[in-house]
């Protein structure tokens, strides 16, 4: 809301930003009477551009489901001869609304970039029926089949290769292929400390692995730790969680000391200083 409000009062003279509620007139005026998350300010104070309604859904029905549209928030540039210029999220659109108002927008390259990223999308969708089909029937080479075919399909899809790490190990026990693959994605994402400290979680965690290849776990936690220059609780965490695993409590202790340090106080923090007490009693129950 505070992005459309900016893009509004930027382009007050060129651009009409335009909020559409399927409710009805009088739900919609009433919430406006509200609170906003903007201290101090009604939403009709806080939303700095138009609102309308749409309660028979015909702009939707005709704009936001034509478009192959499912969630929400979903933005449109119209252009001024009343075409769709452009389709997104809201807070993508600054960069797509200069070149329209700069009359430098290419709408047709516009459009193939979507058209493409909608068949994308109805393909993964595809694909994840798939594969739930096989996971769910225990077929595990059909599965890994399936996502072999899509990340040939999807290259760049980091998310589709981390799936097929965690099924590998957790839901086949296929530890060979599993961790051939692990080693893989450290050392493609060796810049990434989110990457690495999941696969170092994953190895050194989860309880359907049988055989944890520690010594992966311990390359991929370490490179997150320097990486977040040691003031990551979660990967102080996971870092600690791994020289546990090894049998080290004492490095554990450590490292689980330096977590609780950076830790926030929710509920993930709570959890890593039950951890540091946990450690804590076994050394000194004499576990080293």
């Amino acid at each position: 809301m505070p992005h459309l409000s900016e893009v509004q009062a930027k382009y007050k003279n060129q651009v009409t930003v335009l909020a559409i509620s399927d409710e009805e007139l009088d739900t919609v005026a009433e919430f406006m009477k509200k609170s906003s998350s903007v201290e101090g300010k009604t939403w009709a104070q806080a939303m700095a551009f138009t609102v309308a309604t749409d309660p028979d859904k015909s702009v939707k029905n005709e704009v936001f489901t034509a478009a192959g549209r499912r969630g929400i928030p979903s933005s449109f540039i119209i252009g001024k001869g009343g075409k769709i210029e452009w389709i997104g999220h809201p807070m993508e659109l600054d960069a797509p609304l200069e070149a329209v108002l700069a009359g430098t927008w290419d709408r047709d390259a516009a459009r193939k970039v979507y058209d493409e990223g909608q068949a994308a999308q109805k393909e993964m969708t595809r694909i994840r029926r798939a594969l739930g089909e096989a996971t769910s029937t225990g077929d595990a080479d059909g599965a890994i089949a399936i996502l072999d075919e899509a990340i040939k399909k999807f290259p760049d899809n980091l998310s589709l290769k981390m799936q097929k790490f965690d099924y590998l190990l957790t839901r086949f026990g296929r530890y060979e292929e599993g961790y051939a693959l692990g080693r893989v994605l450290v050392s493609e994402n060796d810049d990434n400390h989110m990457v690495l400290n999941q696969i170092a979680w994953t190895i050194a965690d989860d309880k359907a692995i049988k055989e944890r290849d520690l010594d992966l776990a311990m390359d991929a936690a370490e490179r997150a730790n320097d990486l977040t220059l040691g003031k990551d609780a979660s990967i102080l965490d996971t870092l600690a969680r791994v020289h546990y695993e090894k049998g080290d409590f004492r490095k554990a202790l450590k490292w689980q000391k330096k977590a609780v340090r950076y830790a926030d106080d929710g509920r993930m923090g709570d959890e890593i200083r039950a951890t540091l007490e946990k450690y804590r009693k076994e050394n000194r129950d004499g576990k080293t």
